[in-house]
């Protein structure tokens, strides 16, 4: 995962399901739950938002355990993520 594609529209406003605010595609983090596992959206598949203010929060973590159901190691895969879209 050295490369990050971002798959947005430039006008089009989604909602964090943390925080319930919206933003910009573009301001927000897409996400995507294959076999069980969080993953970056590649462009396929159902996926959800998270913006980057709710991203380092413990009910985020709550949040996500909901939508992914079988989730292990959460917690590892939701700081992975956050400093690969940091850079």
């Amino acid at each position: 995962m050295s490369k990050v594609t971002r798959y947005y529209a430039t006008k089009s406003v989604r909602m964090c399901v943390v925080c319930r605010q919206r933003d910009l595609q573009k301001n927000l983090i897409r996400f995507k739950v294959l076999e069980s596992a969080l993953q970056l959206y590649d462009g396929s598949g159902r996926s959800f938002y998270v913006c980057y203010m709710c991203l380092p929060q413990r009910k985020t973590q709550q949040i996500i355990k909901r939508i992914v159901k079988k989730a292990e190691n959460l917690q590892e895969q939701i700081e992975e993520i956050a400093q690969i879209c940091q850079k």
